[in-house]
């Protein structure tokens, strides 16, 4: 039940919008052409019992009027199965589309997808969102589907079954007799199918699951290598990698022999189980032939009929490692939701409007850590528009936390505090992906048509070596220099103009005299901006009014 109650709260918000009547109707439009497939069937059914007993009284022209039906009946199936298949999917992408957006904008939001990296956060979310969803939404709809079409087989075999068999009853002990037996022998069968194949398979469930986590930290540690790959080289860190893969890989293969173990078992018993399924209905059929309740050809229609009540009854047992996996995947996603539940319930920035007189202010702010604990304590801090502030002290003081907490970044304080809007943090490490050199020194906001307002700025930072390539596609992080990443992410804050710049040891890869150029620039260019940096390099000092060293706090600062 519990597994039901995260599937419907994953699931609710998309089936329960307007967004998803079409889905509704998609849905339905599938169902009735299972229920229709399923009628075909039974019209199969009815036609081997004709057929056979066609070919057991050598009728000709009979045998040739059934094979015209037969080529009616096949066309049918086909016809069904593929539009069945094809509307299945149209509602499998429009619900993975809807959640895939639900669960990115949650994700993406209210900063959860960096909060969750400061708690406990669920492994891989980019696995749950992109793989976790398109298994959850194939294997739902593959599993519902199935089970109608199961339902509606077994309600109208079981009458083909019953009718089979009623007018014979079957001797059990002296005084009492079974009607209808060969219903169920098929009911039994396939219980008995159920309850071996779950005590053979249960433990396939958190193997699944920890396949899937397994095969996501193997994924996201060869990204991170690919990402860090330069570092990697110039650290000679090749082997120490390997090693750290082989391990991981390791980890792989062996919970998936774990998974090759026991499905091999059940793979025995199921396929036993089903291949003795094949003869039981001839078997079975034999008091009621010889009682001459029925004919040869009833007896192929009773072979099918209860091969479809059987597989019916047996949703369950053919099913089940689909079922595993559906109930894995539901687990790693609703493990995530909470994950971000929890997250949405930490304090959010308030990005309050400074006062007339001040583009930042503090009051009584104290920033902890995740777990609680303080890293400062009682901040009192008003800067003012236009100012230049530099922050400085001890490795560990909570510099950089700070900034975060400013932009919004960190959720773990108490106090208050006020920020003039229009806000650009720079941090050490710049975030460069693979983009256009226009839409790097954009972000993060849209870029414009008007270039040279980007020539102008890569010019002033000494980058117009790559001015040419203003709307080349490049991984321009794995493409520039540490230094001249950090001059590409000054040139950002010269197009973005902002109000208030935050600059998180932004120059550490630059020699002090470059940096101290390209602080002047910044000064000159952004005269209305308020500008607060995070810096080692003492020569920046005079370019400031005013130096805070936070080895002093706590103290009021204004």
């Amino acid at each position: 039940m519990a597994i039901l109650k995260q599937f419907f709260t994953i699931s609710k918000p998309y089936w329960l919008s307007r967004a998803s009547a079409l889905s509704w109707l998609l849905l339905l439009a599938t169902i009735t052409l299972s229920l229709l497939l399923v009628q075909v069937m039974v019209k199969l059914n009815v036609w081997n019992k004709e057929f056979f007993d066609a070919l057991a009284a050598l009728d000709g022209p009979l045998i040739y009027d059934l094979l015209l039906q037969f080529v009616g009946l096949v066309a049918a199936i086909v016809l069904i199965k593929v539009y069945e298949k094809w509307l299945q999917q149209w509602v499998e992408i429009r619900w993975r589309s809807a959640l895939t957006e639900q669960l990115m904008t949650r994700w993406l939001s209210k900063q959860n997808f960096y909060y969750l990296t400061l708690s406990n956060e669920p492994d891989n979310p980019d696995q749950r969102i992109a793989e976790d969803i398109k298994l959850l939404t194939t294997d739902t709809l593959k599993l519902l589907i199935n089970f109608i079409k199961s339902v509606a087989t077994l309600s109208a075999f079981s009458i083909v079954l019953w009718n089979l068999s009623a007018g014979f009853l079957l001797p059990v002990f002296a005084d009492f007799s079974v009607s209808g037996y060969l219903l169920w022998l098929a009911i039994i069968y396939s219980v008995l199918g159920a309850g071996i194949t779950h005590f053979f398979g249960h433990k396939l469930h958190n193997l699944f699951y920890q396949q899937q986590k397994r095969e996501a930290n193997f994924r996201a540690r060869l990204v991170r290598n690919r990402d860090s790959s330069e570092l990697i080289a110039l650290m000679q860190g090749q082997k120490t990698e390997k090693a750290t893969l082989d391990g991981m890989l390791e980890e792989v293969v062996l919970n998936w022999k774990s998974i090759m173990w026991r499905e091999k078992k059940l793979g025995l018993v199921v396929n036993t189980y089903h291949q003795i399924a094949a003869v039981v209905p001839y078997f079975a059929a034999i008091p009621a032939l010889m009682a001459k309740i029925i004919t040869v050809g009833g007896l192929f229609q009773v072979k099918m009929a209860f091969m479809k009540v059987y597989s019916s009854l047996s949703w369950f047992v053919f099913r089940y490692d689909d079922l595993t996996r559906w109930t894995a995947t539901i687990v790693r996603l609703g493990q995530f939701i909470e994950a971000m539940e929890y997250s949405e319930l930490l304090p959010s920035a308030p990005f309050e409007k400074s006062t007339k007189d001040y583009a930042v202010r503090c009051s009584n702010l104290t920033i902890k850590q995740p777990c609680g604990k303080p890293i400062l304590e009682n901040l009192n801090l008003d800067v003012d528009y236009s100012e230049m502030v530099m922050i400085q002290g001890a490795s560990g003081l909570g510099k950089s936390t700070l900034l975060k907490t400013l932009v919004g970044a960190w959720p773990y304080y108490h106090g208050k505090y006020n920020v003039r809007d229009n806000l650009l943090l720079l941090p050490q490490k710049p975030y460069l992906t693979q983009r256009t050199l226009r839409e790097c020194l954009s972000y993060p906001k849209s870029p414009v048509l008007d270039a040279s307002i980007y020539l102008s700025a890569l010019d002033l930072v000494g980058l117009s070596s790559i001015q040419s390539e203003l709307d080349s596609e490049v991984d321009w992080s794995m493409r520039l220099s540490c230094g001249e990443q950090q001059k590409l992410a000054l040139a950002r804050a010269l197009v973005f103009n902002p109000n208030v710049l935050i600059l998180d040891e932004s120059t550490c890869n630059l020699d002090e005299v470059t940096a101290k150029e390209l602080i002047k620039k910044l000064q000159k260019k952004l005269t209305g901006s308020t500008i607060i940096m995070v810096s080692h390099q003492s020569n920046l000092k005079v370019l400031f009014d005013r130096v805070i060293n936070l080895d002093n706090l706590p103290i009021k600062i204004s």
